[in-house]
């Protein structure tokens, strides 16, 4: 996981609030893509606002950013909600170097730290905030399994 990159696409999902199977142009866009090395990024009026596969979050001065709207809101975003600050607001494309880290959040890539987006020439920081957020997760996956022992 230590080179994985993103590809940006102008793209936005059709109803995107709403879990839908119209993405058909998103996994044509994957199926070009090694999962375990990259993802695509979907920007839309220079906004960025999701990957193919994960919510997004982005680190500035130790704060975390997400997005407004206009991408599906999964189930490891809503989990992060609970035990971060996550602070809404519009990220644009042209802003991107003042982020020290991006972070995918999602049911198949866990917590997944961004090391570079190529077209733009962004380069990750640091890990700073990946790592708690990891720690986080995996604390919660243990406690997770350690309940269905006893189910």
């Amino acid at each position: 996981q230590k080179n994985f990159s993103l590809k940006i696409i102008n793209y936005k999902r059709i109803k995107p609030e709403y879990k839908n199977l119209k993405y058909k142009i998103i996994l044509k866009h994957l199926s070009k893509l090694d999962p375990g090395k990259s993802d695509i990024v979907l920007v839309v009026n220079k906004k960025i606002l999701e990957t193919g596969t994960s919510n997004l979050l982005f680190v500035s001065k130790n704060k975390i950013f997400s997005p407004i709207k206009n991408f599906y809101k999964g189930t490891n975003i809503k989990f992060f909600e609970k035990k971060v600050n996550i602070i809404k607001k519009n990220i644009f494309l042209k802003n991107i170097n003042n982020f020290e880290e991006i972070i995918l959040v999602g049911s198949g890539k866990g917590v997944t730290s961004v090391n570079e987006i190529k077209k733009i020439k962004w380069k990750k920081k640091s890990n700073k905030i990946y790592n708690k957020l990891l720690f986080i997760y995996n604390r919660e996956i243990k406690k997770q399994k350690n309940i269905f022992k006893y189910i």
